[in-house]
């Protein structure tokens, strides 16, 4: 394997989810907002865009090709289509998009019959053939300048993390195994990460949002004229529930120390007993336990 310091560096990240049950409602895709959770607290990258795509292979083409030659990703997860039916194809889109071999592997098949063989031996050859759907991945083509390997996560799992020239991990859909998967991956990436150190602040008002929007509008003028635009970006977000509204200060590349003034300056002009508020309380406030 080459070695960290040889692979590309990452400085940003995308989110490719797959499957029609979202688009349709029949799930609620949480699988984006765990990503995004994991590059801001975990790498402390911007996640630059999340698209949802259905189970078609020109809209997982159209998708992906936005991802890696318009937004430029440098670290792309996609999530879902994995399974053993027939409308589960990602495998195979991505195998043909980068112009890949699509192979049984035999590594995984091994894995599949050490951890589920009680269960396969009761399958007919029909359903077998389907459950190795799953173990039919993309694969590098003789002379092919694209590279393919796998990253075995835990020994009591048999599906691997499939990578894409170290840019493009493929990923299951179950929430459950999709996040921890993503955090599984952090000691890979780390070495990798040209960290944006990334930090956010919040300030809780009860001012409503078009009281607060000629001063946020202000005051985000004047960072953009002390930092540079993008630098340092005030959002504010209303909890109708609970009849308050939450500023997000988020800084790139800035110190807490340098951004005090910023959050010294809300609390003294947005009224409505404002107050610095934290993570978690943040978090409860959302979820409407607070």
């Amino acid at each position: 394997m080459t070695s960290s310091t040889q692979l590309p560096v990452i400085k940003n990240a995308g989110c490719l989810i797959i499957g029609d049950e979202v688009l349709n409602g029949k799930i609620l895709d949480t699988n984006s907002y765990n990503f995004a959770k994991f590059c801001f607290n975990n790498l402390s990258i911007p996640l630059k865009r999340t698209i949802v795509c259905g189970d078609e292979t020109d809209d997982i083409v159209t998708s992906l090709n936005n991802l890696i030659s318009q937004d430029n990703i440098d670290f792309i997860v996609t999530s879902g289509g994995l399974g053993s039916t027939h409308d589960d194809i990602t495998y195979k889109v991505i195998a043909d998009y980068f112009d890949l071999d699509y192979a049984l592997d035999q590594e995984v098949v091994d894995r599949m019959q050490k951890l589920r063989k009680e269960y396969l031996s009761k399958l007919n050859e029909d359903q077998l053939n389907a459950f190795y759907k799953m173990a039919t991945l993309p694969t590098e083509k003789f002379g092919s300048q694209t590279k393919v390997r796998k990253i075995f996560v835990d020994d009591e799992l048999w599906f691997p993390i499939v990578v894409i020239n170290e840019q493009i991990y493929i990923l299951p859909g179950i929430p459950q195994l999709f996040t921890r998967l993503v955090n599984d991956l952090e000691t890979y990436l780390k070495p990798r990460i040209n960290s944006n150190n990334l930090i956010r602040r919040y300030v809780l008002t009860k001012t409503g949002e078009s009281g607060l929007a000629p001063y946020l509008t202000k005051l985000q003028n004047d960072c953009d004229l002390k930092y540079g635009k993008g630098v340092l970006k005030i959002g504010s977000y209303p909890h109708m529930g609970q009849k308050v509204n939450t500023i997000s200060v988020i800084a790139n590349n800035l110190q807490n120390s340098e951004i005090d003034w910023v959050v010294k300056n809300l609390l003294e002009n947005v009224g409505g007993n404002a107050k610095q508020i934290s993570q978690a309380e943040e978090d409860e406030i959302v979820n409407g336990k607070n």
